[in-house]
């Protein structure tokens, strides 16, 4: 069967769902997947995906493109999904513009979840609604399978492409600081509720440089990268990272002894790598999102659910750099 993966982004929930094409391609189906081209990177070379759809995001959001220029970016993208020719597709983000996206492939079947899974009406474009039974969201992607057949049996599978060059880049940038195996600690996140404050991202690194443990301190934005070189400047030693598209960052993930990191996309991906790692969880519940398995943590802090901006009704601070540091020697000696 030829099967179309609606899951447009964001980084970690593509990550998220990568055990869902894994299983639909075990049990012989061809998978195709839509996504926002900024994150295509993560299914180009997948061994479960055979045709990748990338969405031009920015290029439809260009407010100084002409609409008609706009609007032939977004035939084109909905031509394509049609001649595929897909006998089912499903919609695995439950949203209305993954929904309409369901109705342009025009496949026979479609599968979906059901509500409350599925907002913005989008189970409306669905034939099959898959209820949640599951608490954690890997589990609940995985169960969309079963719609056509597809038992998820077994662990999490990550089909991630192999990105041997940018292994290798990282290898060499971390050489050329002298780095070998460093912890590495993630600063931001997508949600401002979701960053761990800057005071114990300091003492966390003043902690690993006490102990002489290398730390090297990513970043994903530019307000990120201030973030990091604020704690890059309070600890010497520290070492920033450089510049890195998702491919050479999941080079230095995959040479980290351990990950350190809020809810967001490179935490999930040093899951996805087999990296160790630490979680540091606050408006979306742990057990929903976070790493399971030996060599992974998670820490929830208090606050309110699904709270994405209001860092006052989220307490990030009350997760302290001793715990964490405490939970990263953990998981790393789970795993080693």
């Amino acid at each position: 069967m030829n099967v179309l993966i609606l899951r447009l982004g964001a980084f970690g929930d593509i990550v998220h769902t990568l055990p869902l094409a894994a299983d639909l391609a075990a049990a012989g189906h061809r998978v195709g997947w839509a996504c926002e081209d900024r994150w295509s990177c993560l299914l180009i070379g997948s061994a479960a995906v055979a045709r990748i759809h990338p969405l031009p995001r920015a290029e439809l959001r260009d407010r100084r493109r002409p609409w008609g220029e706009r609007l032939t970016a977004l035939r084109r993208f909905a031509r394509d999904l049609r001649a595929s020719g897909y006998d089912a597709v499903i919609d695995a983000q439950g949203l209305a513009k993954s929904a309409a996206l369901a109705v342009v492939a025009n496949a026979p079947q479609t599968v979906g979840h059901a509500r409350p899974r599925a907002r913005e009406l989008s189970w409306l474009a669905t034939q099959v609604q898959v209820p949640t039974t599951s608490v954690h969201v890997i589990d609940q992607q995985r169960a969309l399978g079963g719609a056509l057949g597809v038992a998820a049996q077994g662990p999490w599978h990550f089909p991630l492409p192999a990105w041997s060059a940018e292994r290798r880049w990282a290898l060499d940038w971390l050489a050329g600081q002298g780095l070998v195996r460093p912890w590495l600690l993630n600063v931001g996140a997508g949600w401002p509720t979701k960053v761990w404050p800057q005071e114990r991202q300091i003492a966390f690194a003043r902690l690993a440089a006490e102990r002489r443990i290398q730390l090297v301190v990513a970043w994903g934005s530019p307000a990120e990268r201030q973030a990091a070189e604020a704690v890059v400047a309070a600890v010497p030693g520290t070492v920033l990272a450089p510049d890195t598209a998702i491919p050479q960052l999941a080079g230095l993930l995959a040479a980290a002894r351990v990950v350190v990191s809020g809810d967001t996309g490179p935490l999930h991906l040093a899951l996805a790598l087999g990296t160790p790692a630490v979680g540091l969880f606050g408006p979306v519940p742990a057990s929903r999102n976070g790493p399971r398995g030996r060599g992974y943590r998670t820490l929830q802090a208090p606050g309110a659910l699904w709270e994405r901006r209001d860092v006052s009704r989220v307490d990030m601070g009350a997760i302290s750099a001793d715990g964490v540091w405490q939970a990263a020697e953990s998981a790393i000696a789970e795993r080693h």
